[in-house]
This record gives structure tokens, C-alpha cells and sequence, in this order.
């Protein structure tokens, strides 16, 4: 439990329990995405050996950088970032490189490709949130806030 301090205003309280308590990125969601990437050819069975390549090498590079970024907090947003990118291109990348003619694997491309880019965003989002709540937890206090502060603390001791 975060206490409030002394005169903390509201959003500064929050900022400091958003920094602490903040809930994990999707990271672990995207790795397994990208495992899903590496597996899918040798379970869906894929004729075309380029397809197979190609799906096994993003699906690790994703996983990787996804990995990365959830055991790194302070890498988590540039990690989002490009697994965003990475997976952006997963979705791309049937129509762009004419592969994948079966049905199957272009729909588990695109649609990996899909959930990929947009968990990557929301772990975009998460990072900034954190980020700017652990900066207003460590902001000074403005002057206005300062000498509220004090003369909050004059009136309570002329009550008392």
C-alpha cells in the first residue's frame, strides 16, 4: 500500500502507486506469439520451404526482442516498439513476398501478425504510462504547491 505523504496532492499519490504497482507488459504474450511463428510450419504443415524460413526467423527474432523487453523494464518500450514493427511486417509480408499460397498460412500469418502489432502497442502504451508516472512521482513540487503547503500547516497549528 502507497501512504500519502505530508500535503501530497492527489495525482502525485496516484503517480507513485502507478510506478509501483503498474501491471506487466504483454511481453510474455508476444514471445508466445512468436513461438507460435517458429512451431506453425511444422504443424500446419507448410509445402513451401521460403515459408518456413521466413516464419521461423521472425517468429524467433519476436520472441526474442519480446523476451528481452519483459525481463528489461527499462527496455520494454523500445522492445514494444519493434516487435510492433515486427509484427506489422508478419502481417504484410504474405502479400508482399507471395508466399504462403494456401489459405491456412496466410490467414495464421496475417492474424499472428495482427495480435502481435497490436499487444506491441499496448506495451508501447504501458511503458510510457510508467515512464511518466515515475517521472511526476520524482518531480519537485511546484512553488504554488510548496507554499500551500505551508500555509496548510500554519492554519493547523493555529486549530490546535
Amino acid at each position: 500500500m502507497v501512504r500519502r505523504r505530508p500535503g501530497e496532492p492527489d495525482y502525485r499519490l496516484a503517480a507513485r502507486a502507478t510506478a509501483r504497482t503498474g501491471a506487466p507488459g504483454p511481453g510474455t504474450a508476444v514471445a508466445a506469439a512468436g513461438v507460435w511463428l517458429v512451431l506453425a510450419p511444422s504443424v500446419m504443415e507448410y509445402s513451401e520451404p521460403d515459408v518456413v524460413v521466413h516464419d521461423g526467423v521472425l517468429g524467433a527474432v519476436i520472441t526474442i526482442v519480446a523476451i528481452t523487453g519483459a525481463a528489461a523494464p527499462r527496455a520494454a518500450a523500445w522492445a514494444s516498439g519493434a516487435t510492433a514493427l515486427l509484427g506489422l511486417w508478419g502481417a504484410v509480408s504474405p502479400f508482399t513476398l507471395d508466399h504462403g499460397s494456401t489459405r491456412p498460412v496466410v490467414v495464421n500469418e496475417v492474424v499472428v501478425g495482427a495480435v502481435v502489432t497490436v499487444l506491441s502497442l499496448t506495451g508501447v502504451a504501458v511503458a510510457v504510462e510508467r515512464s511518466c508516472a515515475r517521472r511526476a512521482a520524482r518531480a519537485r513540487p511546484s512553488r504554488c504547491e510548496r507554499r500551500r503547503a505551508r500555509s496548510h500547516r500554519y492554519v493547523d497549528e493555529e486549530v490546535r
